[in-house]
């Protein structure tokens, strides 16, 4: 077996997975109920009324996009499906890079959460092998 994936047994692999949609889904609802808190903890600060609409409004876009990976994330868990859970969360990465580029160009940089963000990236990507790989 290739790293990361000997340093688990699959089993573990597979709740490592599941707790990784647990999170996905949460922060998909943080911002779908509670879009200036989802939009400030990742540097978006709208100073005007029309960029706090229009904040909220891009902060349920995104939510619904967690939810929506959580769900196939779960189906895949309750299947024992740890490749193609691999396969998204391997990908989903590329989320995790983005957000953390949207919020250092925030008004913050690289202040305020930002190498939890960076962190939260390696995780991903780390489980995301470990389940592809089983």
């Amino acid at each position: 077996m290739a790293f990361p994936n000997r340093l688990i047994p699959p089993s573990t692999w597979r709740h490592v997975g599941l707790g990784l949609t647990a999170t996905v889904f949460a922060l998909g609802a943080l911002a779908i109920l509670a879009p200036p808190v989802a939009a400030d903890s990742l540097g978006v600060v709208p100073t005007t009324s029309e960029g706090r609409a229009i904040t909220e409004k891009a902060m349920v876009f995104l939510g619904i996009r967690d939810v929506a990976a959580a769900a196939a994330l779960f189906w895949f868990y309750r299947e024992g499906k740890q490749k193609e859970m691999g396969v998204l969360t391997t990908a989903w990465t590329l989320v995790c890079v983005t957000d953390t580029w949207v919020a250092v160009q925030g008004p913050r940089g690289w202040d305020k959460g930002i190498w939890t963000l960076c962190a939260g990236a390696v995780v991903v990507a780390f489980a995301g092998l470990g389940l592809l790989q089983s």
